[in-house]
């Protein structure tokens, strides 16, 4: 897919929405979310890829794993 595809597409920046956790400083802590059917698109607000935030994409199913393993400490 080409760029331009990429950023008309899912996974365009503003269909992403920041963590309320996350913070503007300068430590830089910015995450965002966006979601598409069964699939989630994670990424850091500083390091966009082309017109999007999704650094890193895995099913809906996954990163709900992922953040109750992060919430409960058993995943640091």
């Amino acid at each position: 897919m080409t760029h331009e595809a990429y950023n008309r597409g899912v996974w365009a920046r503003a269909r992403f929405r920041k963590s309320s956790r996350s913070n503007g400083g300068s430590s830089g802590n910015c995450v965002a979310v966006a979601v598409s059917g069964g699939e989630a698109a994670v990424g850091d607000t500083k390091s966009p890829v082309a017109d999007s935030y999704a650094n890193l994409r895995v099913s809906v199913a996954d990163l709900g794993g992922l953040l109750a393993g992060i919430k409960s400490g058993s995943i640091a």
